[in-house]
């Protein structure tokens, strides 16, 4: 009688699932564990702002000179911002989980490994700048850094997770392969992408020195403020979201008409009402005073912002590039993709 094939052991089958030698379901749900994760720490830094506990633990890396962790004495400002500061080594674990995930498809796809390196040195970093502002007091424009890096972690991230669908599922790599659009949609793409990018990107970061200007200092004692005229400031922030909008409409009005791929007409009707939703919480907040709950939900949203806009601008560049020169097998990503 032939003996039975030997099971492999527990530690072996998890090293398995842990470092795949494919794509696969794992990878993209670490993808997605980055992007939740990083989006979730705007999240919770916008708490910290909004009830005043920036200085719930008033020094770095400690929570007080005393202590690594917040004291009863510290109340529940104390409790806010040392939690926050633990969401740090949920980031680094999934950091590494996205590493381990990818390493060993990396001669395949050596860009995914850049990712999510990327992704790993930009927590360190982000904990580094999260020292500075506490040891600053609270500086706006350390709290403004703070959170820009925040914001493009969450678009790495989201570069990875539309990379690793088109490496892993056929129907994905199909829909959104290179050379769906040419002519007149090709250029209309490559011309509205970079526009949605930039325009984004400066929303996003003429946000900051609008908050920077604003009452929510993030601690309840005195905190220096941007001197900017809130006003002209605000001002200043609505010209990208303006063009955003526009560029918005024009893009999704295009891919409706002419029959762009279904997965970009799709994020950019995500997009499209992401945009109108953050306007309306805008201009709420701004004709009410700056309500904490209004800041609160409009932080969120520019954190699903930055992840939606770029997945987006990734797939109007990739529908559009030119056809790769080899043959693709059924489920086979493109090389161009691949190598990127």
């Amino acid at each position: 009688m032939t003996p039975a094939p030997a099971q492999p052991s527990a530690g072996r089958r998890l090293t398995t699932f842990l470092l795949p030698t494919e794509v696969n379901g794992w990878v993209r749900v670490t993808a997605w564990a980055s992007v939740l994760a990083n989006a979730l720490l705007i999240v919770t830094g916008g708490a910290v702002r909004l009830t005043g506990s920036g200085l719930g633990c008033p020094t770095w890396p400690r929570c007080t000179d005393e202590s690594w962790t917040n004291t009863p004495e510290m109340g529940l400002h104390g409790v806010i911002e040392f939690g926050n500061r633990l969401l740090t080594f949920l980031l680094v674990i999934i950091a590494v989980l996205t590493a381990l995930a990818v390493w060993r498809s990396r001669r395949r796809h050596p860009g995914f490994v850049l990712i999510a390196g990327a992704i790993g040195l930009g927590i360190i970093v982000q904990a580094v700048i999260g020292g500075i502002t506490v040891r600053t007091g609270l500086n706006p424009w350390v709290v403004g850094i703070h959170f820009v890096i925040s914001a493009v972690l969450v678009a790495l991230a989201a570069v990875l997770v539309n990379r690793t669908r088109r490496a892993s599922l056929p129907s994905v790599a199909q829909a959104e392969r290179p050379g769906r659009m040419g002519g007149t949609d090709r250029r209309w793409a490559r011309a509205l992408a970079p526009v949605l990018a930039v325009s984004t990107a400066l929303a996003i970061y003429l946000g900051t020195l609008v908050t920077g200007t604003g009452p929510h200092s993030g601690d309840a004692g005195e905190v220096t403020r941007l001197t900017f005229d809130p006003y002209l400031i605000t001002r200043a922030h609505v010209v990208p979201v303006y063009v955003l909008v526009a560029a918005t409409a024009v893009a999704l009005g295009l891919s409706l008409a002419r029959r762009w791929p279904g997965p970009l007409r799709r994020i950019l009707g995500v997009l499209a009402a992401l945009v109108v939703v953050q306007a309306l919480i805008g201009y709420y907040q701004f004709f009410n005073g700056v309500p904490e709950l209004a800041v609160g939900l409009h932080m969120a949203g520019a954190a699903a912002l930055a992840a939606v806009a770029t997945m987006a601008v990734e797939k109007m560049y990739v529908v559009s590039a030119p056809v790769p020169d080899e043959p693709l097998a059924p489920g086979q990503a493109p090389a161009a993709l691949t190598r990127s």
